[in-house]
């Protein structure tokens, strides 16, 4: 069971926030694999069934990610699902040390899941909207 005190996931949130504002252009595909690999990694340690869709959508993305060919619209896809999960995952974060970091936590979350989300609609040609 996860016993990563909430600072130290926010902390990484934020570092991921700040790769996803410099756009997907920006971010190097090697950095991006070894993020997503990290991200389901730590997803995993928790246990927690219900974000078990997620870590099966970073397995999904690095497979995207390093398979044969780059699919952009199957990418994009990919993006915007794990933006809707990552946002809807915010709301359960359980709480950890203070409440401050708790909450922290949970609104990097939902910024970054807002980030996956229209980077994803971008990539694949949807509207955000």
């Amino acid at each position: 069971m996860d016993t990563i005190p909430n600072e130290t996931h926010a902390a990484e949130v934020s570092a991921t926030i700040d790769d996803l504002e410099q756009g997907l252009a920006q971010f190097p595909l090697s950095k991006a694999v070894n993020r997503i690999d990290d991200w389901r990694r730590a997803i995993l340690v928790t246990e927690r069934a219900e974000l078990q869709p997620i870590a099966d959508g970073l397995g999904e993305l690095h497979e995207a990610l390093t398979g044969p060919g780059l699919d952009g619209a199957a990418i994009g896809n990919l993006l915007v699902r794990l933006g809707e999960q990552t946002e809807a995952a915010a709301d359960s974060v359980p709480a950890s040390t203070a409440e401050d970091s708790t909450q922290a936590l949970r609104n990097g979350l939902k910024r970054m899941g807002s980030l996956l989300r229209h980077a994803g609609s971008a990539l694949a040609g949807n509207s955000t909207e």
